[in-house]
């Protein structure tokens, strides 16, 4: 059986960014990549650039929410959730 080792995640998104900045998929990745790190807000920053983008991204209302949650905003995180069901309509 032969290991064939897959490249580290941080390294594909840098990659797929710097060709295409706009990369919604690397984009997504990134902001939770950032939210693992302990840096939620920077991670919703990305977030919203993402939905700036592609506004149906698909779970990106719904981790939207969950991030507000982290964050204590009541309002954001309800505000996501009513988008987020919108999109799914």
């Amino acid at each position: 059986m032969t290991y064939v080792e897959r490249p580290e995640t941080a390294m594909l998104v840098r990659q797929r960014l710097a060709e295409n900045a706009d990369d919604v998929d690397a984009l997504f990745v990134l902001a939770a990549m950032e939210v693992q790190e302990g840096r939620v807000v920077e991670g919703l920053r990305i977030l919203d650039y993402v939905l700036h983008l592609a506004p149906a991204y698909p779970g990106g209302w719904r981790f939207k929410a969950s991030l507000h949650r982290m964050t204590g905003d009541v309002e954001g995180e309800e505000a996501a959730w009513e988008r987020a069901d919108e999109s799914e309509e």
